[in-house]
């Protein structure tokens, strides 16, 4: 073997190899990542959605667990559109399930300091529930001779519509008596009215 080549192996050995291997692992680890971070965007999504549909229909939970439609209604909760629900028990299984995440592929890569925040918003003609999950994922190894692991601060965040057809209706019709009972509706027609007659319709 000439002096050369015993110069480029030596350096593969001490510079190209160890590269190539760190560039491998960290490849490795950031895949692992993505797939914890995809377990908590399932759990998120999954609490939105069933947060929606409790605020839509309030007997939904007692239906779920007894089985059956209660056959006597003791809290209908008639302005649960305009308040929101009670979505503290999808809270606490959000929680439970983000505790019971595992590791994915390698040990001390499971999720840290993760905070669950369930939010009600009302817009008038639309309502909405947003999960918020803040969570930290530690590399389980130290990179260029740091004193700690590196640890990514992420952030998972789902939006449902909280859909209550049957609801939608009655206040529209609520909305068309009240219009018909104060004399409302005959001013827009007869506004409407004008402005077809200006336009020539």
């Amino acid at each position: 073997m000439r002096k050369e080549e015993k110069g480029a192996l030596i350096l593969e050995a001490t510079i190209v190899f160890p590269v190539m291997f760190f560039i491998l692992l960290f490849l490795i680890y950031t895949g692992n990542m993505f797939y914890i971070r995809s377990q908590v965007d399932s759990i998120a999504s999954r609490g939105a959605i069933q947060a929606a549909a409790y605020v839509a229909d309030p007997m939904l939970e007692e239906v779920k667990e007894s089985g059956s439609v209660p056959r006597s209604i003791n809290n209908v909760q008639p302005y649960h559109s305009l308040l929101g629900n009670d979505v503290g028990k999808i809270q606490n299984k959000m929680n439970e399930e983000l505790n019971g995440l595992g590791t994915g592929f390698f040990a001390g890569m499971g999720i840290q300091n993760h905070s669950v925040s369930l939010r009600f918003e009302n817009h008038i003609f639309y309502s909405t529930v947003t999960a918020d999950v803040d969570f930290q994922v530690k590399f389980p190894i130290r990179f260029f001779g740091s004193d700690q692991p590196v640890a990514l601060k992420m952030h998972s965040r789902s939006v449902a519509p909280v859909t209550d057809t049957p609801e939608f209706i009655q206040n529209v019709d609520m909305a068309i008596d009240y219009a018909d009972s104060t004399g409302l509706s005959e001013k827009l027609n007869q506004l409407t009215g004008k402005v077809r007659e200006f336009f020539g319709r």
